[in-house]
């Protein structure tokens, strides 16, 4: 079985450099960024469009380290 890596702060700087480009081959990748839907929407499709481009096993998720209930949820989705 691969490895999963979650990635914190994925919408910009080294989180995005971070997050889908990670090398390492049967890598389950899960970059994470607050509000997906709203001012980081293009950064989540972005980090989508590379994953499909290279053929990356990615999925964004929804991460807000400044809230521990958000922290909860994203841990409690992860480790289905």
């Amino acid at each position: 079985m691969g490895k999963t890596i979650a990635v914190t702060g994925a919408s910009s700087g080294f989180g995005a450099m971070t997050g889908p480009r990670t090398r390492e081959r049967r890598t389950h990748r899960l970059p994470g960024m607050r509000d997906l839907d709203g001012h980081n929407s293009d950064a989540a499709e972005e980090a989508r469009q590379y994953a499909a481009e290279h053929d990356v096993d990615l999925r964004v998720i929804e991460l807000d380290v400044s809230s521990q209930d958000n922290v909860d949820e994203a841990v409690a989705r992860i480790i289905r």
